[in-house]
């Protein structure tokens, strides 16, 4: 459950690491950089999301460059780091007896116009009530440090340089060039404020005061207030839902409107092992999640404009992938790091492989999401129908074949049940959608695809011996995502295919606390699997359709205490010490959330009552 009571500096790291959950995340629909509660930025690609990273030390906590400000002997000191209202502007403050004597504010500025750059990261500092020393260390990395800068110094600051990448720093603080890095030891005064800001690309540096970081701070916060006063939010968990949507709007790539699924990478989904992924790219499967949610909660415009934004680019690379570069300039070719990883997690991964694969249930998640569209009152032109039946066309040809499922196992492809079952919702949401719209469409050959996929689900994925579906065909155990399965219609809700099924997922996957395994099977992967966050909101969602109202608000609400103190969700939780691992903040995590919440304002507040403002809690 978020704290908003202050930290123990001395607890922020572990092993040289900040935990992963003792993190903020600033953004700017371009970038993302994640700030410690120990006052270090240690991740931040720039100038995109899909750049290198030029602070990178949670990933190897020697060779990631960083950028910390932080006051010098502070390991008595308390900390709190919490959200300006409605903003993606991050405040950490830091304690001396309940006195505050240092207050950093963070942020990468943000425009409404995707033409606008800032690649820049702006950290204002205040010290409100006594003199206090602060200790500033900026050490950015280049070409994960095979290449060393040339730090020159300037009039008004500093430029690091190494081939054609180069990162600027100007301040009003006295700050010395120190071997690899700029730093400095300043004594700030009683009610005195300085401003550092770190820009990329930049050939020279002017005054701080050029840089007009209150005023980018004051347009960035209108920004993100403005964009949140648009939606409608349920008054049940309503500041978490706020703060998932300002998740989500954040790790949108606005040049081309695609959305990262995380802003990190290879943070790890097991301490110690090799699970560790580049999540800096846009999957398709997520895309029906991400326009619902953004339907869900009042932005039917850029729930559309999303979609249309994939089509455009599935329509010049010519073919439908699982994963697709958010821009022209980076690569989903994977590459392993002579890093450390965090805390000893290696191998470090720069792009997937997984982009490789075939994954059948992508071709019936960009499907759904076009009936989502459809749903929400979203134009359906005759090219975005003429693309449904070229892929359900082609899923006419693939769908008997094996692939890698939902999980991209990288071990031999099999008929996983999960991939016939979402290839089955394509073609039924097909023919809904286009009847309803007034479509033409070779509709007795979807149905007919429809019906064979059905009959291959019913007489190969059922165990016989627990009436349950499995995880793939002649399987005898259970898969995570098969809780997806009372959403698809292939059989009621209530029917005892269905009721066995998630039977068998709690008895076989579930903890005590409502957290999911994906799976029980070796994966081919070192250190074993963890909680998947996603599949505990997508049990909420079933309890709902079971009509088993009070534990499914149970379970949500016992789900709260895996965020961190900004309601920021993880990818996974580590079974063992209940910590948020995986990459973070995760966008699936946040879509699941504000679904099941959604789900559950339906069910205890009225579809009627909804409300703008973020902190009105339920009592």
């Amino acid at each position: 459950m978020p704290s908003f009571f202050p930290t123990l500096y001395r607890s922020v790291e572990r092993d040289g690491y900040s935990l992963i959950k003792n993190h903020g995340m600033i953004c700017s629909n371009r970038t993302a950089a994640l700030v410690s509660m120990n006052g270090t930025i240690d991740w931040a690609c720039m100038p995109n999301f899909n750049s290198d990273p030029v602070f990178s030390s949670i990933l190897d906590s020697q060779k990631g460059g960083y950028f910390r400000v932080s006051p010098m002997n502070g390991e008595h000191l308390r900390v709190m780091q919490y959200y300006h209202d409605h903003t993606n502007i991050l405040i950490t403050e830091f304690y001396e007896d309940l006195l505050l004597v240092l207050r950093l504010t963070d942020f990468i500025p943000t425009s409404e116009y995707s033409t606008i750059n800032f690649p820049e990261i702006h950290r204002y500092m205040e010290t409100p009530n006594k003199d206090i020393d602060v200790r500033v260390n900026i050490r950015p990395v280049f070409n994960y440090g095979k290449t060393e800068p040339l730090i020159t110094q300037k009039k008004d600051g500093f430029v690091f340089k190494a081939k054609s990448q180069t990162l600027g720093v100007s301040s009003d603080l006295p700050l010395k060039k120190k071997s690899d890095m700029v730093s400095g030891g300043i004594k700030m005064k009683k009610g005195e404020d300085a401003r550092i800001v770190v820009l990329h690309g930049v050939k020279d540096v002017q005054r701080v005061s050029d840089y007009k970081s209150l005023e980018r701070m004051e347009e960035t916060s209108k920004y993100w207030k403005d964009w949140v006063s648009i939606g409608h939010y349920p008054a049940l968990y309503n500041r978490e839902t706020v703060r998932s949507a300002l998740v989500l709007k954040g790790l949108f790539y606005e040049p081309t409107g695609l959305m990262v699924a995380a802003p990190t990478s290879s943070l790890p989904e097991c301490i110690g092992g090799e699970r560790n992924w580049d999540y800096r790219f846009t999957w398709i499967r997520d895309t029906a999640y991400v326009v619902e949610s953004l339907s869900i909660l009042g932005y039917k415009k850029e729930a559309i404009k999303f979609l249309y934004d994939i089509m455009e680019t599935v329509k010049k690379q010519r073919k439908l992938k699982t994963i697709y570069q958010i821009n022209e300039f980076g690569s989903v070719e994977e590459e392993v790091l002579d890093y450390s990883g965090y805390m000893g997690s290696s191998p470090v991964r720069m792009g997937n492989q997984a982009a490789k694969q075939l994954q059948i249930d992508e071709y019936g998640s960009i499907i759904n999401a076009i009936y989502y569209v459809a749903n929400a009152g979203g134009t359906i032109n005759s090219f975005l129908w003429d693309f449904v039946k070229e892929t359900l066309g082609h899923l006419s040809r693939i769908w008997q074949k094996e692939d890698s499922s939902i999980w991209e196992f990288r071990t031999a492809p099999k008929h996983y049940t999960y991939s016939k079952a979402v290839a089955w919702v394509a073609f039924k949401r097909a023919m809904e959608m286009g009847r309803k719209l007034g479509f033409s469409g070779p509709y007795s050959v979807w149905q007919k695809n429809a019906d064979l996929i059905k009959e291959s689900l019913l007489t190969n994925a059922i165990d016989k011996k627990t009436n349950s579906f499995v995880q793939y065909y002649g399987a005898q155990h259970t898969d995570g995502a098969l809780l997806r399965m009372p959403h698809f219609g292939i059989l009621p809700p209530d029917d005892e295919r269905i009721r066995n099924t998630i039977h068998r997922i709690e008895e076989d996957l579930m903890t005590k606390d409502y957290l999911f395994s994906r799976y029980t099977i070796d994966d081919g992967l070192k250190c074993k699997d963890n909680a998947f966050l996603l599949l505990s909101y997508w049990y909420v969602e079933d309890l709902v359709l079971l009509k088993e109202y009070e534990k499914a608000r149970e379970v949500f609400d016992h789900l709260q205490k895996y965020s961190n103190h900004l309601y920021l969700l993880s990818e996974e939780v580590d079974l063992k010490s209940g910590e948020p691992i995986g990459n973070f903040p995760q966008a699936m995590s946040h879509l699941g959330l504000i679904r099941a919440a959604k789900r559950l304002n339906d069910v205890f507040k009225g579809k009627s009552q909804t409300t703008r403002k973020e902190g009105i809690r339920d009592q």
